[in-house]
């Protein structure tokens, strides 16, 4: 999931933003900078929140973030 996270951010477009932000909380977390909690909300917030505002136009790739965002949520539960 992340090297797909990353194919999306470096390709622009409406998902591109989105993903760069799940891969920078991401490594703050592996690296430690974030709580388990913290992570967990601030990525859910993506997938739950800005996903829905930021890409209301364009449904595939805001289906595309929010299922990365839960996946990334269900490697942490």
């Amino acid at each position: 999931m992340l090297e797909q996270l990353r194919e999306t951010a470096g390709q622009g477009g409406p998902a591109a933003g989105l993903a760069n932000q799940l891969l920078v909380y991401t490594d703050q977390y592996q690296s430690g900078e974030l709580s388990k909690e913290d992570y967990q909300y601030l990525v859910q917030e993506i997938a739950e929140v800005k996903a829905q505002q930021e890409l209301a136009n364009d449904e595939i790739a805001c289906r595309y973030i929010y299922e990365a965002a839960t996946t990334l949520l269900s490697a942490v539960a």
